[in-house]
């Protein structure tokens, strides 16, 4: 038994000691020499294997890195455009949804039927007041937008000076610069008036402008004219247009005293120059006539211009109808005050005979006629050339 033991013991422990052999073997490198293959030099294997390995970026020494990454990034950036998208529509709905509620509103709400512009209980007078400022302000604002569509200044001067002829200028750079019929009635023996910015007329050309600024012979003389004979066939344009050709329309007032010693004859009034002094314009002013008198620059209005005295009144004070001015033409001057300002006068009236054996018909006949010149003229005042 004894030696049974032994054996197996060293049967064991040489079996171990075998074993561990072994394993020593298998752990140690193996060692290879160095062969020359045609020149070649082989290097020695040192048991270790090289592996490539890919190098990951470590975020985790700052928090706020980890949104530095691409897809995180990414994400990010689409949360954001997504939220940014939703605000704006939400925003958009709910202007949407105000300015409904207020047109529905206002479409409720009652009006001023005369102008909605003016709140509702406002008298008519006080309405149309409103209106005309208003249209005026609104004129005013597109002639300051097209201000380089002028070519003359004199037309911004106007609308600056003269509320009542912001309409007209506003639509002058677009306007065919023609003019149309006069259709409101007047009657003899009382002078209407008239503005050279008339949108009847204004636009025609007359000497180096549109008659809107340069016209104030040719409208005084109409006014002269249709307040005296009770026609209208004879306004503005066709006076400015015998003017023209004339060659009366020049000077610093725009007109030569020939448009009223000479033009006015061929119209069937009559014309005399007098002298522009108090005694002389009081006199010679009664109930059919009226005088044409040419002011200097700087007294009633900055230029020089003509306008016409209509009346005299109890006071000695004289009424103007000054086409230049919606000012003067609002007021009585005293007698010395125009006679100071005036450079020339011509007292213009029509007698009956004059207009009974006059060959000239009214706008209504179909005929034409030939002044002392032998100028022709249709109907309507227009020249014929022939």
């Amino acid at each position: 038994m004894s030696y049974s033991s032994r054996g197996n013991r060293s049967s064991r422990s040489s079996r171990s000691s075998r074993q561990r052999q072994t394993s020593r073997n298998k752990r140690a490198p193996k060692s290879s020499t160095p062969q020359s293959r045609r020149g070649t030099l082989q290097r020695p294997d040192t048991g270790y294997s090289l592996r490539s390995r890919r190098v990951r970026r470590d975020y985790s020494d700052n928090p706020f890195s980890v949104l530095m990454r691409p897809r995180v990034l990414l994400f990010v950036i689409i949360v954001i455009v997504v939220i940014v998208v939703m605000v704006v529509g939400v925003t958009s709905c709910i202007r949407r949804s105000n300015e409904s509620t207020h047109q529905t509103i206002e479409d409720t709400k009652p009006m001023n039927e005369q102008d909605q512009r003016v709140a509702l209980g406002v008298s008519a007078s006080m309405t149309s007041r409103f209106t005309e400022a208003l249209d005026e302000g609104e004129a005013l604002a597109k002639i300051a937008a097209n201000a380089d569509q002028y070519d003359d200044d004199r037309m911004l001067e106007l609308a600056l000076a003269e509320p009542s002829s912001r309409a007209f200028v506003a639509d002058y750079p677009s306007s065919d610069k023609s003019s149309r019929p006069y259709e409101d009635e007047v009657t003899r023996g009382k002078i209407p008036t008239l503005f050279n910015w008339d949108d009847h007329w204004g636009a025609v050309t007359y000497g180096d402008g549109p008659l809107a600024v340069t016209g104030s012979g040719p409208t005084t003389l109409a006014m002269s004219y249709m307040g005296l004979t009770g026609k209208t066939d004879y306004t503005p344009t066709q006076i400015a247009q015998q003017a023209n050709k004339n060659n009366y329309a020049s000077g610093d007032s725009g007109s030569k005293g020939e448009l009223f010693s000479k033009l006015a004859s061929s119209l069937g009034l009559i014309t005399e120059e007098i002298s522009p002094s108090a005694d002389t314009l009081s006199y010679s002013l009664g109930d059919n006539t009226c005088i044409a008198v040419e002011l200097k620059a700087g007294t009633l209005t900055n230029s020089a211009h003509w306008a016409l005295l209509v009346a005299i009144n109890n006071d000695e004070s004289v009424t103007v109808y000054d086409p230049s001015s919606t000012e003067v033409s609002g007021r009585s001057w005293a007698l010395s005050t125009i006679a100071s300002a005036s450079t020339s006068a011509y007292a213009i009236s029509a007698s009956e005979s004059a207009l009974a054996d006059s060959s000239r018909t009214s706008s209504s006949d179909d005929s034409s006629y030939e002044d002392e010149g032998g100028s022709s003229y249709d109907e309507g005042g227009y020249y014929t050339d022939e």
